[in-house]
């Protein structure tokens, strides 16, 4: 069972990670639909990851990562110490 702790910091992690998806596709000029499809979910689905109320799988945050041409590292820095100032 998780703590009261661990339970924010999961909260913490979505919403961060979230904000910087939503970030990322707005780049790039991707609607929540396009994600959504590369991903087999519904728009709606991307809007939880993206706002941090669901928790995504390992393989789903790749499938984003590569969807967005990103490294996924530049999305977990601050939880792996190497946050870029």
């Amino acid at each position: 069972m998780n703590s009261p702790d661990q339970k924010n910091e999961e909260n913490e992690i979505n919403n961060k990670l979230g904000r910087r998806i939503k970030m990322a596709r707005k780049t790039l000029g991707l609607s929540q639909t396009h994600l959504g499809n590369a991903l087999g979910v519904s728009f709606q689905q991307i809007g939880k990851y993206e706002s941090g109320k669901n928790t995504m799988s390992v393989p789903t945050f790749l499938t984003i990562c590569r969807t967005l041409r990103l490294k996924p590292s530049m999305l977990l820095d601050d939880y792996l110490g190497r946050e870029k100032s």
